[in-house]
């Protein structure tokens, strides 16, 4: 039987309240989202480190302003000098 995690990557309608997994990394996408909605401005390096550990995909120069919210995080990618407006 395909997870529905599973069913989430090949596009397919899925139940993201009846997944563990998908549950589990929600919470922990949270939990890092809260720690970085609350660090000050000036923590630049473990800003940089929680948007790097949260997404797919990042390059070596970028701005993420707070507050910042997402459900997984993993599936986020960003080039380089990357600067939402």
């Amino acid at each position: 039987m395909i997870s529905e995690k599973e069913k989430f990557w090949q596009g397919k309608l899925y139940d993201a309240n009846n997944d563990a997994e998908l549950i589990a990394e929600r919470q922990t996408c949270k939990v890092l989202c809260h720690e970085y909605n609350h660090l000050l401005p000036s923590e630049t390096k473990r800003r940089e480190e929680i948007i790097v550990s949260l997404f797919g995909k990042t390059g070596h120069s970028f701005l993420i302003e707070q507050p910042f919210f997402c459900d997984y995080g993993y599936n986020i990618e960003i080039g380089e000098s990357f600067m939402p407006m």
